[in-house]
């Protein structure tokens, strides 16, 4: 079994107001080196204890990410951190340039030796209105740029494009990817026929626990076998958010008292301009959108380091991944306490799933 760190680098402070997007007033720049220093410590964490890839993702306008540019924290890890996969888990297409993403991922993977992964996400609706994306169009947009990249990659001749949305008279991407025709894509995906789509291209499984329940991620996980999706440890990955205490009782009071499964973004200081995203977030996180009242929900893997062995050890069996991307941090969990949970994972928990 292999096993990732997604670590989104949260913005280090307590007591935050909420709302989105976040004012640039709050930035204090101490604390926003202070952040980037700890989500490093937790990366240097992690491959010290085994680690077999660290990702990164696209985010914007908020405190829970400060990467907004995930090509250029990889080319960092690329060089920080010469032994493992790098997993571009990625950028978001409907708000870059798909020539620009095709190149920088390109120069990721020839910095790295050809140690890359990618993914491409769609993104949010809250994110495309801070670059002005109309939402109703980034499905089209996603799937054009999508098929702009790969052909940028695998094209060995100078071209044209006319799409919808993108036209270029002269496309040539340099550097090109090491990895030949291309790094592994994997798909992030819901549903079933997104999933069969992706085995019928042979690109890797992608699914995040937080937004696919159990079930759903199961009849993926079929629906991508039976389109002829990969067998290794590498073709299904599970994106989870984890917490280990030592005991229960503790997981559950720090669950509840730090909202460790609040998957909301809360309402915007322009409510008239987030109604419509918020409406989408509640949809895509089961009812998580902003005004939505009752007790947080808990992370999906909470516990004890027996108790999460125990609950991912019966994951495993129910969905059928092969490999784990694991989500260490939440926006108001204290860095200690992320810290040591991530150590109880990789030193109690991780040696107990590889060993069966």
């Amino acid at each position: 079994m292999k096993v990732g760190l997604w670590q989104p680098a949260e913005y280090a402070a307590e007591g935050l107001p909420t709302g989105w997007p976040a004012p640039g007033a709050r930035w204090e720049p101490e604390r926003g080196a202070e952040s980037v220093r700890r989500a490093f410590e937790l990366y240097d964490l992690a491959v010290e204890n085994g680690f077999d890839m660290l990702s990164v993702a696209e985010h914007h306008g908020g405190y829970g990410s400060l990467v907004p540019s995930p090509t250029l924290m990889a080319a960092v890890l690329a060089q920080r951190y010469p032994d493992v996969t790098i997993g571009i888990l990625g950028p978001i297409l409907p708000l870059a340039s798909p020539l620009r993403v095709a190149e920088e991922v390109a120069m990721v993977d020839v910095l790295s030796g050809g140690r890359t992964v990618v993914g491409f996400f769609r993104g949010v609706p809250t994110e495309y209105l801070l670059y002005g994306t109309p939402p109703a169009e980034t499905g089209d947009m996603f799937r054009e740029a999508f098929a702009l990249v790969l052909r940028c990659w695998t094209e060995p001749e100078v071209f044209g494009w006319e799409g919808r949305h993108y036209r270029f008279r002269t496309v040539s991407t340099w550097p090109r990817p090491l990895q030949q025709p291309h790094p592994p894509i994997v798909s992030g995906v819901t549903n079933p026929e997104a999933a069969a789509w992706a085995g019928a291209n042979g690109h890797r499984l992608g699914i995040f626990g937080a937004v696919v329940p159990p079930d759903r991620a199961a009849q993926c996980v079929d629906a991508y076998r039976a389109a002829g999706g990969g067998t290794g440890d590498d073709d299904i990955l599970y994106r989870v958010r984890v917490y280990v205490a030592d005991t229960d009782e503790e997981a559950e009071a720090d669950a509840a008292e730090y909202e460790l499964g609040n998957m909301r973004l809360l309402a915007a200081p322009e409510p008239e301009r987030a109604a419509a995203a918020g409406k989408v977030l509640a949809a895509l996180f089961g009812g998580g959108g902003a005004g939505h009242g009752g007790p947080p929900p808990r992370p999906e893997f909470c516990g004890a380091p027996e108790t999460v062995i125990r609950q991912l050890r019966e994951s495993r069996d129910a969905v059928g991944w092969g490999s784990l991307d694991v989500v260490a941090t939440f926006p108001r969990l204290p860095y200690d306490k992320a810290r040591r949970s991530l150590e109880r994972f990789a030193t109690e928990v991780l040696p107990a799933l590889r060993g069966g």
